[in-house]
């Protein structure tokens, strides 16, 4: 596993903490410390707001300053609708169970709302008006001279972050990224193209791996990024092929709806049911599955060899089939997959032609129980993801594994979920997903150019990651 690079304070720092200093002392200065005593809004003002707006609309640039200034003024205002709103439920919104709900109720019509507008920076404000107003339990016309009182402080902390920007240009250096975290990308006339789909896909890093293997083994390739929607892979593949792709990954929702769409299919897709690779071979397709051997290669990379071994596989989705699947097609002892719904764990194993795999249920004593057979533990679900709810309820299988028993998580963002950090503090060799996302698309783009990666290769590909 990579260490984690050392961060350094650069300008955006800086300048961060210098707006800060600016607002908190400019309320200081005018005596505006939330003295309540006072009469209207000038009793309710404070530099708390302010400060918030700084950290958060102060970037590198002053275009980044104004698109987030911008949306924390459109956030005020549809909160501040959202509020007035509400309070037409008067009296009632002294009664908690009146409050509660309409807290929700707000939150969500606003977060809907900006995102409707394509405007995500703002749904964080257009949520806090209505809460600070709710939850702050005043009555009558105090309510309107507190969301007042968060309006203008939010506008003059978002003026000063503006002027502190404008004033503390950002030409230091070494904030520049360092080149690895944005590989060269050279096209000429006869530069092959590669892409991903998905949908969404924006936030997909195969182009930033891709690019820094293309750029480190010189090779005249260019990968990009590509929204398809669901359903609509056959019209893509038709595209692709006019256009003069030389191939493209599948992320999801496509992977299953490809596989019957190719010409040909390699065995493991086959056997998953779903392609993650297209490579397109004088006008035919050819689907592939990287996921299942990218696994192997990242475990054999951290020094784990399941062969003969029995494994704990947590989940039953399509990264759990992949990964089962495989692990039973190259020896793996017994694959005991535990599912919360079971019937979703006896499907997998059904497909299992090796009969290596074992279903099992998700609850307490399950786990303790198969646990104490493992010498491997992998987990395939989404829990402890970032940007995604849900946790492990209950560690206490860790404490069952053997000593030795290394912990696998597929997850890479976090780069250490609690499974591993539980693992890790008790002894046990761990290792994430980031392993798994670059081996796989290794063996993409070998089939894609007909190259091997090699460690080089492979190297630039992690600092890319690290430095992004």
């Amino acid at each position: 596993m990579k260490k984690p690079a050392v961060p350094h304070i650069g300008m955006r720092m800086v300048k961060t903490a210098v707006a800060v200093m600016v607002s908190y002392s400019i309320f200081q200065l005018l005596g505006l410390v939330y003295h309540e005593e006072l009469p209207g809004v000038w009793g309710m003002l404070g530099p708390s707001y302010a400060c918030i707006a700084c950290i958060v609309c102060t970037q590198s640039s002053l275009g980044q300053t104004v698109r987030q200034g911008v949306s924390r003024f459109i956030g005020v205002a549809v909160g501040g609708t959202l509020s007035v709103i509400t309070l037409l439920l008067g009296d009632a919104l002294e009664s908690p169970w009146v409050t509660a709900p309409a807290l929700g109720a707000v939150c969500l019509a606003g977060l809907w709302f900006c995102l409707f507008i394509r405007r995500p920076a703002a749904c964080g404000m257009a949520c806090i008006v209505p809460c600070v107003i709710l939850i702050r339990g005043v009555a009558g016309a105090d309510r309107y001279y507190y969301a007042a009182a968060r309006i203008i402080e939010t506008v003059l902390g978002v003026g000063v972050a503006f002027l502190v920007n404008a004033a503390l240009p950002d030409r230091r250096p070494e904030e520049e990224p360092p080149p690895s975290a944005a590989p060269a990308v050279r096209v000429g006339n006869s530069t092959k193209k590669l892409c991903v789909i998905g949908d969404p896909v924006e936030h997909s890093k195969s182009p930033l791996i891709q690019n820094a293997m293309i750029d480190a083994l010189g090779l005249d390739y260019i990968y990009l990024c590509q929204r398809v929607p669901r359903g609509q892979c056959a019209q893509w593949l038709e595209c692709a092929k006019f256009a003069g792709y030389a191939g493209f990954n599948a992320t999801m929702p496509h992977k299953e709806e490809l596989a019957p769409l190719m010409d040909h299919l390699d065995e493991d897709a086959a056997l998953f049911g779903a392609v993650n690779t297209v490579c397109i071979r004088d006008g035919t397709a050819w689907g592939y599955n990287t996921d299942g051997a990218g696994f192997l290669r990242a475990l054999a990379a951290e020094g784990i060899h399941p062969e003969g071994k029995t494994v704990l596989l947590l989940g039953a989705g399509g990264a759990a089939k992949a990964v089962a699947l495989k692990l039973a097609r190259q020896g793996a002892g017994r694959v005991l997959v535990c599912n919360r719904t079971l019937e979703r764990a006896r499907a997998l194993c059904a497909a299992d032609p090796t009969g290596r795999l074992r279903p099992a249920g998700f609850d307490r004593e399950t786990l303790r129980s198969l646990a104490e057979q493992a010498a491997l533990l992998v987990n395939c679900t989404s829990l402890g993801m970032e940007g995604t709810a849900g946790q492990f309820e209950d560690f206490s299988f860790l404490d069952a594994l053997p000593a030795d028993a290394p912990v696998v998580d597929l997850i890479y963002a976090p780069a250490e979920t609690q499974l591993l950090a539980r693992a890790r503090a008790g002894g046990r060799k761990t290792m994430n997903g980031l392993g798994l996302l670059v081996h796989q698309a290794a063996l993409s783009l070998e089939l894609f150019t007909g190259k091997a990666v090699d460690k080089t290769a492979l190297d630039a590909c992690f600092a890319a990651l690290e430095n992004r």
